[in-house]
């Protein structure tokens, strides 16, 4: 059985019908496992670039939204009133930041609502939905992305508690479960191969290719154990430099490579292009130009950016991600039984979170529903000031009865409302 929607009160106008717009909470967007090209080459924008793309959500209607884009996904997280509409907008706003036609975008994303959004976007943030289970970013660029909405004035009640539940729900799959340890320990197990090919790590040059969760985990770790000296490669010129303006780094593009490789004691590679970047000649030809130091190859992109032919390369060190998660003794069975666990814990808090948002819809109702009996109360006093207290309550019982009577009329014998009407003011003798 499906959640009942969000619901945001709205205090009605005295006279008028009580309003309860309902509220689904909509994810429409393109993310790794769907579109990586589309991501890779149009949605990876800067925060300048997410607030744009917000402001259009406003400009569209929506008031309650905002926008997740990390290198996993560029997504529009919403509290809507109108479903259908809002896709459709989203949809259109996602292909304008994209510079490409609806039709062209559209079969690439994914759309999702309810019960469904709620589990995804739980996941999001818990980073059971990245490339690399249990990256510790995600769940920052969650908080980044709700502070910007919070700043833009595009947060709201509905959007406030998804948020809130899903970073809830997050903090207890790190804390009671094995799912960050993969991504921490896969790292450690980085530094430890590093040491081992190249001893100190004082006076390596080192090489990221991209801006992968794990590829910046990995730069992190590496810089804490001693390597200074970075050069970064992104095919995206502006995303390069700020890669390279964090790392003080110097920048190179995708057709400077060979050159970049020259001085790379360790590269890391976290482009996620779906073709080898690095191929067997081009590390061949730097090997030559460093009088064969060796060059250790982290590969850290799924499905990989090193083309394996290196490993036939003397004096060229490969390592896949299927590599480094064996040695980090972090295999397909432990990551299974981890995620499992984690999604066990994701369902608790969402049955917790559907439970406290029907709570909560039952007690704005009946907050409005006392308003309005009493604005109608206040309505029939400023009318008739001087009517007698039998004939004033009797048309106050009329009033109050008025807009029941008639959906009770157009309403079938027996069906939901008329059993409603019967429990709620006990007709039955309950």
């Amino acid at each position: 059985m499906c959640a009942s929607p969000i619901w945001r009160r709205h205090s009605p106008p005295i006279g008028d019908p009580l309003v309860i717009a309902p509220r689904t909470f909509l994810v429409v967007g393109v993310e790794h496992k769907r579109a990586p090209i589309l991501l890779r080459d149009h949605l990876q924008g800067d925060e300048s670039d997410s607030l744009h793309l917000l402001m259009r959500c406003r400009e569209m209607g929506l008031d309650q939204a905002m926008v997740l884009a990390t290198c996993d996904r560029c997504e529009v997280w919403a509290a809507v009133t109108d479903e259908a509409r809002a896709a459709t907008d989203i949809t259109a706003l996602i292909a304008e930041a994209a510079g490409h036609e609806v039709a062209e975008v559209a079969p690439q994303l994914h759309s999702l609502s309810e019960d469904a959004a709620l589990r995804y976007a739980f996941g999001v943030a818990a980073s059971l939905e990245s490339q690399v289970i249990g990256e510790p970013q995600v769940l920052g660029q969650v908080k980044d992305a709700y502070r910007l909405a919070t700043r833009s004035g595009m947060s709201g009640s509905a959007l406030d508690a998804v948020v809130q539940a899903a970073l809830a729900a997050a903090k207890r799959v790190r804390s009671e479960t094995d799912i960050a340890a993969q991504s921490v320990s896969m790292a450690a197990c980085v530094v430890k191969v590093s040491r081992q090919v190249h001893g100190k790590l004082d006076n390596a040059g080192a090489l990221l290719i991209g801006d992968g969760d794990l590829g910046e985990l990995v730069a992190d770790q590496l810089t804490e154990a001693g390597v200074k000296r970075w050069a970064v490669v992104h095919p995206v010129v502006m995303r390069g430099r700020e890669m390279a303006a964090r790392r003080q780094a110097h920048t190179f593009t995708p057709a400077q490579l060979g050159d970049a490789l020259v001085d790379a004691d360790i590269v890391v590679a976290a482009l996620d292009s779906l073709k080898y970047v690095i191929s067997a000649p081009l590390v061949e030809a730097a090997l030559k130009k460093r009088r064969r130091r060796p060059i250790l190859l982290l590969d850290l992109a799924v499905p990989g950016d090193i083309d394996p032919a290196i490993d036939k390369v003397d004096d060229a060190f490969r390592y896949s991600f299927e590599d480094l998660e064996r040695l980090a003794m972090t295999g397909r069975k432990e990551r299974a039984e981890a995620q499992e666990a984690a999604y066990a814990l994701i369902d608790q808090e969402l049955a917790q979170f559907r439970r406290t948002r029907e709570e909560r819809g039952a007690a704005d109702t009946i907050s409005t529903l006392r308003a309005h009996f009493e604005a109608e109360r206040a309505v029939l006093l400023a009318e008739n000031p001087q009517m007698d207290g039998a004939e004033l309550t009797r048309r106050l019982v009329a009033r109050l009865l008025h807009r029941p009577t008639l959906a009770l009329k157009q309403n079938q014998p027996d069906t939901t409302l008329d059993a409603a009407a019967r429990r709620l003011f006990g007709l039955d003798g309950e």
